[in-house]
């Protein structure tokens, strides 16, 4: 069996970054006076990737993925940069918890009422049965579904917590959860 994309480097922060913008804006701009007739998509792409070598986190992000995707004014900044310049738009971020001290009941009812919202996403670190960043673009009562780069379409509830790490289940991180939408204007 071939390797495939992203099995066995650490770029989902980068991706799910870029879901998110996706699903937040409806398509990325193109703009046929860019170098190469590059998109927003594929400029997007490369700030986030300098921004990892500039800072010198590119071999390890490569390798090992990274803990904090909004780290030093990160990814989330450079999007919200991005829609800016390309939709004029402004892209809202928000963390979700301050602690993560919370109930799987009390993140469940937030990630609920903001996905209630229109153009609206989340992204949430895992752990446990994986260590991963991906992007929830829906919420059931019993089921995160998302945009994902390594194909994940959705994490059932019951295989979710918050208390505990475990191998068997998704541990889901609060203070590592960004609420992202787009402000009218």
């Amino acid at each position: 069996m071939p390797i495939r994309q992203g099995s066995i480097d650490g770029l989902c922060g980068v991706y799910s970054v870029m879901n998110a913008t996706e699903i937040v804006i409806g398509k990325f701009h193109y703009d046929p006076k860019l170098k190469h007739k590059a998109s927003q998509r594929r400029v997007l792409y490369k700030n986030l990737i300098g921004y990892l070598a500039k800072h010198d986190l590119l071999e390890d992000a490569l390798i090992w993925g990274f803990s904090d995707i909004d780290a030093k004014g990160g990814f989330i900044d450079i999007a919200i940069k991005s829609v800016k310049k390309y939709q004029n738009r402004k892209l809202r971020k928000q963390i979700a918890f301050d602690t993560d001290d919370v109930t799987l009941d009390q993140y469940w009812e937030k990630l609920t009422e903001h996905l209630s919202q229109p153009d609206s996403t989340v992204i949430i670190s895992l752990s446990g049965r994986i260590k991963h960043w991906t992007c929830v673009r829906k919420i059931t009562p019993n089921a995160l579904i998302l945009s994902d780069s390594s194909g994940i379409r959705r994490i059932a509830r019951d295989r979710c917590t918050i208390e505990t790490e475990s191998r068997e289940l998704y541990t889901l991180w609060p203070t590592l959860t960004y609420l992202l939408s787009v402000e009218e204007k």
